[in-house]
Order: C-alpha cells, then sequence, then structure tokens
C-alpha cells in the first residue's frame, strides 16, 4: 500500500520502481520495557529519557516524553542533590510509577498480532478508525493529549463509553484478542489512575504547602515525588495548547 500511494505523498515520484534506485532496505525494532519507567540498579545512577523506558509504547516517541517530564526530572534530581538522597530507592522515587504509561501497554497490544494468532486483517484498522472517530468528535480536549501520549481518565472513559454504543459487537472481539488476564491487569491501571487523579486534584492542594514547609529534607522529597507521581501519573500535567 506504501508503494501504491507514495506518489501521492512524493509528487516528484510517478513509478516507484522505475524512479527510486533503491540501494537497501533497512530494518529496525524500538526496544520498549513493559515494566516501566525502569528503576535504579544502582544508587548514584539514574536512566532518564529513552534509557528509563518512558517512552509511549504506542508511538515509541522518547524525545516528547522526556521533554514532557523534563521539568519533574530536573527538579527531582536537584533535590535528590541537595538533600542527598542518591540511594537507587530514593532514585527510584523520581522514576515512579505511572498507571497511565502502564493502561497504554493495553493499546499496544490491541493493536500487535502475536506469533500465529489468526486476527481479522480489518481487526487493527477497524480498532483505530472507531476510536480515533470518536475522539475526534470528542473535541480537542480529549484527542490532543492521546495524539501527544498523554492519556487520562476523563478521555479514556469517555472514548470508551461511547465506543461501545458505535460498535458493541465489536468488544468481544477486542477482550478476545487481548485476553482476559491483560485486560484485568488493564483495568488495575485505570483504577489506579483514576485514584492518581482524585490524590492530585483533592490531597495535592491540601498537603503542598506542609510538605514545602518540612525540616526533614529525605521526607521532603519523599512527598515531593509523590506529589508528582499523582500528577503526571493521572496526566493531569497535560496542558492543552490554546
Amino acid at each position: 500500500d506504501y508503494w501504491k500511494l507514495l506518489p501521492y505523498y512524493q509528487p516528484s515520484i510517478s513509478d516507484p520502481e522505475k524512479d527510486l534506485d533503491v540501494k537497501r532496505v533497512l530494518f529496525a525494532f524500538f526496544p520498549t520495557y513493559r515494566d516501566s519507567p525502569l528503576k535504579p540498579m544502582w544508587s548514584r545512577v539514574l536512566a532518564v529519557g529513552d534509557a528509563s523506558g518512558i517512552q509511549s509504547p504506542l508511538s515509541f516517541g522518547g524525545f516528547g516524553a522526556l521533554t514532557r517530564h523534563l521539568e519533574r526530572l530536573s527538579d527531582g534530581i536537584s533535590e535528590a542533590l541537595e538533600a542527598d538522597c542518591l540511594h537507587k530507592d530514593d532514585l527510584a522515587e523520581i522514576n515512579a510509577y505511572t498507571p497511565n504509561l502502564s493502561a497504554a501497554w493495553m493499546f499496544q497490544k490491541a493493536m500487535s498480532v502475536r506469533m500465529g494468532q489468526n486476527v481479522d486483517p480489518k481487526f487493527v484498522n477497524r480498532l483505530l478508525a472507531t476510536n480515533f472517530d470518536l475522539m475526534d468528535k470528542m473535541g480537542i480536549d480529549t484527542i490532543k493529549p492521546f495524539l501527544q501520549d498523554v492519556i487520562r481518565i476523563d478521555g479514556l472513559f469517555g472514548s470508551l463509553s461511547r465506543a461501545f454504543v458505535a460498535d458493541p459487537l465489536f468488544m468481544p472481539q477486542i477482550v478476545s484478542h487481548v485476553g482476559i488476564p491483560a485486560l484485568v491487569d488493564w483495568m488495575g491501571h485505570v483504577g489506579m489512575m483514576g485514584l492518581y487523579t482524585a490524590l492530585h486534584s483533592g490531597v495535592t492542594p491540601v498537603i503542598k504547602p506542609f510538605v514545602k514547609n518540612m525540616k526533614n529534607d529525605r521526607a521532603r522529597f519523599q512527598w515531593n515525588r509523590r506529589m508528582e507521581a499523582w500528577k503526571f501519573g493521572s496526566g493531569c500535567d497535560y496542558i492543552l495548547p490554546r
């Protein structure tokens, strides 16, 4: 399909077979880590960006993820140095569990085909077409964060409920494709997204002044990292460009 559509993308190419001189075919793969962000294995060593496994399992975009988390990482590293919180357990608080990143693996699984698995050739296209059409109709507040690899509980529930109404017969196929264990695991991460959203919205504003005035440097460092985890793990850090 790409070969046939190439002239539409590159008008200067009318016939790829004749107009292109293919030197070599390059294949590549993107390593991703399902249990991410990766925890530090040693004290005083912290992985960031792609090395920490924080890239999206949907787009594999590491640079976007790094820029999104840059302020959080720089603040956390700076505070870790000032408070001498450089043990691997302390640094693990910087690369904390983010349920929205873990939940994204479900979408990756739904769009992938395992070895030996028989799947309707139109399954993935149907899945993408249904969901993107619904998110587009829901407006920019829903589709824009998703396109930038930020999954939020409001957009997730809104699109899933509408997808069920729009194509209810497709839901059993999705469940069969991904499997019950993966679905149960995903529901746990979605539940944590809801909890993190509530903690960020309801708890952070209350405790933040107290955390700021804490005398114990380690305790202040740990609580700041927890509040950041609630914020980023729920997608509440995302600010829609206007």
